[in-house]
């Protein structure tokens, strides 16, 4: 399962990316493409395991799903793909090349605030 992989790095970038005194995480938002490969409920339970032994146990994982996208070299033709091999509905050519929804990044980090 490497949606357990991903959850850790998750977390890993997270604590990188936060200032020394951050008093809490209250959320990671990430952007996973269509055609990534990850199981989202898998990943969600993950993500609830792994931030039991982090120090932001309360943390919520957001994900924007990005959708799947594909051209076809022949037509130029854009189109919606939900797997990496797909034929133009155009043209019927089998070239289409995949120009989206492969993403998995971690895209912002929200945190409450010291107060002053």
């Amino acid at each position: 399962m490497h949606e357990m992989s991903i959850a850790n790095n998750i977390f890993d970038i997270a604590e990188q990316s936060l200032p020394e005194t951050c008093p809490k995480l209250l959320s990671i938002t990430v952007q996973i493409g269509e055609l990534a490969g990850v199981e989202l409920e898998a990943l969600s339970f993950c993500f609830d395991a792994v931030k039991k032994s982090t120090p932001f146990p309360d943390a919520e994982l957001i994900v924007e799903r990005i959708p799947g996208a594909g051209m076809c070299d022949a037509c130029g033709k854009e189109l919606h793909i939900d797997q990496p091999f797909a034929v133009c509905p155009d043209c019927g050519n089998y070239t289409v090349r995949v120009v989206g929804g492969q993403e998995l990044k971690v895209i912002s980090l929200e945190i409450e605030e010291e107060e002053t």
